[in-house]
């Protein structure tokens, strides 16, 4: 899925992230499917889990999220990814 390695398309995807809501579906390294609804939007991330500081570490391979429904940090490698859907709450 060489769309989902692009560049634009993840600076995308970060970008709605920190809009809201994001379902996403990828396969996780046991091989089965997750599907999970995550945010990087400040306002949706509970104090208590926030970052703590600004100079986090990025990683070409994956991103980190808040997990909003099992309410904790998770992450997906870029290559799993199989669909992308913006929530509008």
């Amino acid at each position: 899925m060489t769309q989902f390695n692009d560049e634009v398309f993840r600076t995308s995807v970060r970008e709605l992230l920190h809009e809201g809501v994001v379902d996403v579906l990828f396969t996780k390294k046991d091989g089965t499917d997750r599907f999970m609804k995550c945010t990087l939007s400040q306002d949706k991330i509970p104090a208590e889990f926030a970052p703590k500081g600004s100079n986090q570490k990025v990683n070409d391979e994956s991103i980190a999220v808040f997990d909003v429904e099992v309410k904790g940090w998770r992450s997906f490698r870029w290559e799993s990814l199989k669909t992308v859907k913006l929530t509008v709450q």
